[in-house]
């Protein structure tokens, strides 16, 4: 017998792709490789028949279905309805009125939010529509616009060098993250805890060593903390190339976490002239 043949590789996370259907709603994670279902969710009854408490309802588990999501940062969300239905409308529409927070460049868990038209009901349809144009241009802005707001928290920590902690080489990135240990059964507790590790498309797919590049976002992942891949060709993606491609960076909010900082760069510097 032959080798069972791999799954292609989903590559790195862009989007989540929600689909409105008359009876459930349908979340797909869009990575750049490939698509992959991520839960379907049935509707007690039928979407157009839904009275305005029950509408309601239906929308207020959206967004508690969206909180977890968006804390894990993953930002970019796209909403698919089919031609001539306002499902997607309606859902923004209440989040407008009740739940602003998730569309305030301000708050952290903030998300940016596209609409299309289409159908999402299985892969096949999800990978035509993906392939689209018209796809391909709402994933562009809406992919840009998160990384505008990570651009913007970044800025400020560069900017505020008593209060901001910046590393932009991998080596230090590596030290920091693994500083409380590599497996995640035998993880401490990091005495400094990233917002964000961002780097450029181009950086991920040149670097001569990719296996050494997926451990570290592994390992941030398995920490909870934050990563995003951003298209070098934006504003964002620019800024990070400057940087050399990759970054990290928190908040010092307590004089503990300041002088943790401090003991690190020192750290780095002996490492530096030895």
């Amino acid at each position: 017998m032959g080798k069972p043949k791999r799954k292609p590789k989903r590559g790195y996370p862009l989007a989540l792709l929600i689909g409105f259907e008359p009876m459930r709603t349908i979340y797909w994670n869009i990575f750049s490789e490939r698509a992959e279902l991520r839960k379907i969710q049935k509707l007690p009854r039928k979407n157009d028949n839904m009275d305005k408490a029950q509408l309601y309802q239906f929308h207020e588990n959206l967004v508690d279905e969206l909180r977890p999501i968006l804390k894990d940062g993953m930002k970019s969300v796209i909403l698919v309805t089919a031609p001539k239905k306002k499902y997607s409308t309606l859902f923004l529409d209440h989040v407008s009125r009740h739940h602003q927070w998730m569309m305030s460049d301000k708050h952290p868990n903030s998300a940016s939010f596209k609409l299309l038209t289409g159908k999402i009901s299985d892969l096949e349809e999800t990978t035509n529509l993906i392939q689209s144009s018209e796809f391909k241009a709402a994933l562009g802005k809406v992919t840009e616009e998160e990384a505008d707001r990570i651009l913007e928290i970044l800025e400020k920590r560069l900017n505020d060098v008593d209060d901001g902690f910046v590393l932009h080489t991998l080596k230090e990135i590596e030290d920091l993250l693994y500083a409380g240990g590599k497996r995640k059964k035998n993880f401490k507790n990091l005495p400094l805890l990233p917002e964000y590790v961002v780097l450029t498309n181009e950086y991920l797919e040149n670097h001569p060593n990719k296996n050494r590049l997926q451990r570290l976002l592994q390992i941030a992942k398995n920490r909870k903390i934050k990563t995003k891949v951003v298209d070098f060709e934006t504003s964002a993606g620019i800024r990070i190339a400057q940087l050399g491609g990759i970054v990290c960076f928190l908040e010092i909010t307590s004089k503990y976490e300041k002088q943790k900082g401090e003991e690190f760069f020192e750290k780095q510097h002996q490492k530096k002239r030895k």
